[in-house]
């Protein structure tokens, strides 16, 4: 949401990766992001929430999300990025597409329903 209330984007396709496998999975293997389509990694505990687009053949934007919803940090990722971000107080990771940032830039907090 923006400054406002008013709605910055809206995923249509969104796919959970909730459990230690599908995260660990991640995008990897998927065919690169639509700019309505995001994958949501959610983390059972605080701060474990660390990522990787090492084996990811695109670029993404990755939006660490507390556990209120209130965006704590954007990364982007190049293919390939063999950084591992984390930031403090993240219980979810939203990856979007590269032009990702430009939108979460305006928002202050992301909505999962």
């Amino acid at each position: 949401m923006a400054q406002g209330g008013a709605v910055v984007h809206a995923y249509t396709n969104v796919t959970f990766a909730d459990d230690e496998t599908a995260r660990a999975t991640g995008l990897v293997g998927h065919a690169p992001l639509a700019p309505d389509e995001a994958m949501m990694l959610d983390y059972p505990i605080v701060d474990q929430a660390c990522i990787t687009n090492e084996e990811v053949d695109f670029p993404i934007t990755a939006i660490f999300v507390d556990a209120s919803g209130g965006i704590v940090a954007v990364e982007s990722l190049d293919a390939h990025d063999a950084r591992i971000p984390c930031h403090d107080g993240v219980l979810r990771v939203l990856e979007t597409d590269a032009q990702g940032a430009a939108l979460a830039a305006s928002a202050t907090e992301v909505v999962a329903r």
